[in-house]
């Protein structure tokens, strides 16, 4: 997985939407039973994640061609829970066989 640039971003996606569903489902609701110290705690993981991701889309749409559209998309689809799990699992594997035009 990790020996391409694609496989590579898959793994931050999958880190980045696992941060997110722990800050979500795990902080707030601990931040709701009289523990804020978790938001920040998940909050810091989080915000570390979604730079990594970031920064292996830029390097992923550069390395891999993508025109400016996919990695616009991708960048939305991230603040949707679940959603990076819903992509990876649907197109993101189709990508990596190179059944779907790199251009897309």
């Amino acid at each position: 997985m990790l020996k391409t640039p694609l496989g590579r971003f898959r793994l931050t996606a999958w880190i980045q939407a696992v941060a997110y569903l722990l800050i979500l489902f795990v902080a707030y609701p601990l931040k709701s039973a009289g523990m804020p110290q978790a938001v920040t705690i998940f909050g810091n993981i989080y915000g570390a994640a979604f730079l990594l991701l970031v920064l292996t889309l830029i390097y992923a749409r550069s390395a891999l061609d993508w025109s400016l559209s996919r990695p616009i998309i991708i960048f939305f689809v991230s603040f949707i829970p679940f959603g990076l799990i819903v992509m990876d699992l649907l197109w993101m594997r189709k990508w990596e066989d190179g059944s779907i035009s790199r251009s897309a």
